[in-house]
């Protein structure tokens, strides 16, 4: 099992620096950021770093582990504006750029940035386009330097799962919105077969990752004991997953009295 990380950009800068590093000398494979332009969440005063800015920092104040977005969404990124920032970035960290893309699924998101709301059929529609375009301007020959990026496509549903079959390296799921441990699990072990028969006729391999750790998502306690998060790589290893991200800071969103002082260290660093 493999472990990521996706550290939220909601701290003072230096704060974020040190977080980083640290996470880095934990020996952590890839740490993402949430590209977003905010959330509801965050109180009057509270700091919010864009995501590519902070994927830049972070190529310069790591070296050894993956960096990327989780995930850049269609809402608010032209692709071939996206395509130019990831390749810069990917050229900046020496290669180290994984980028995660997704259709887009925030209201706050929509609310700021004014983009029109979709019915399901349209969302769906414009992604397949979104990402045709996308794959399209990675390859631009007039776009300079080039760099191998690996692509995460995230979400759920038939089309999503389509192009994951057809383009993507890597498919990641968040569960769902607020729903049972069991049923999430059961979700992503169904969502796993059908993208096996759909990477059966692509002729493709591709990763398979969760996303853990928002406990308004899906109300997994990964941190309240070793034993905790053993029970919970268990679980979704079962379902078909290969990677495992976990927010950072690991409190986030968390029930009082679950987070047990430690445990992420320790476990991560056993990972």
């Amino acid at each position: 099992m493999r472990f990521g990380v996706l550290a939220l950009q909601d701290a003072p800068w230096a704060e974020l620096i040190d977080r980083w590093r640290m996470l880095e000398e934990l020996g952590v494979e890839t740490i993402w950021v949430a590209d977003h332009t905010g959330h509801k969440g965050l109180a009057p005063g509270d700091p919010w770093f864009e995501a590519w800015s902070c994927l830049t920092a972070l190529a310069y104040e790591t070296t050894k582990p993956r960096i990327g977005p989780l995930v850049s969404p269609m809402t608010f990124r032209n692709p071939a504006v996206l395509a130019r920032t990831a390749l810069t970035v990917a050229e900046i960290s020496g290669g180290r750029l994984e980028l995660g893309i997704g259709s887009g699924a925030s209201d706050y998101d929509h609310d700021v940035t004014q983009v029109p709301s979709w019915t399901p059929k349209e969302r769906a529609a414009a992604f397949a386009t979104w990402v045709e375009r996308l794959i399209e301007m990675l390859a631009f020959d007039s776009f300079h330097p080039k760099r191998e990026i690996p692509l995460t496509i995230a979400g759920r549903g038939p089309t999503i799962l389509g192009l994951a079959a057809r383009y993507a390296d890597r498919w990641n799921t968040f569960g769902g919105f607020g729903i049972e441990v069991d049923e999430a699990v059961r979700r992503g072990r169904e969502d796993n077969d059908r993208l096996d028969e759909l990477c059966a006729e692509t002729g493709r391999s591709v990763l398979r990752s969760a996303l853990l750790g928002y406990h308004a998502f899906v109300p997994e306690t990964p941190w309240r004991s070793e034993e905790a998060f053993a029970e919970v790589v268990e679980r979704w290893r079962d379902a078909g997953f290969e990677e495992l991200v976990f927010y950072y800071p690991p409190d986030t969103n968390m029930p009082e009295g679950s987070v047990a002082p430690g445990v992420f260290e320790r476990a991560y660093t056993k990972g």
